[in-house]
């Protein structure tokens, strides 16, 4: 079980990295910045985000469930 919390708790932590370079590099965007519904994509990047620190919580709940037993 603690295998898969470390590989869950990665997962996540590289979901949230990708969002978080994503998010940056649209907004950072000459191009990109100028669109007008970029709020909605920022709600979009936020979202993988948050699923990512979401992914990495789960994985730390299964290495301290680990830690229990």
């Amino acid at each position: 079980m603690a295998k898969l919390g470390l590989v869950v708790n990665a997962v996540g932590l590289l979901l949230s990295a990708v969002g978080t370079l994503l998010l940056y590099a649209h907004v950072t965007d000459e191009y990109h910045s100028h669109i007008q519904d970029i709020g909605s994509i920022a709600v979009g990047y936020l979202g993988v985000i948050l699923f990512g620190m979401s992914v990495s919580l789960t994985g730390i709940a299964l290495l301290l469930r680990r830690s229990a037993d």
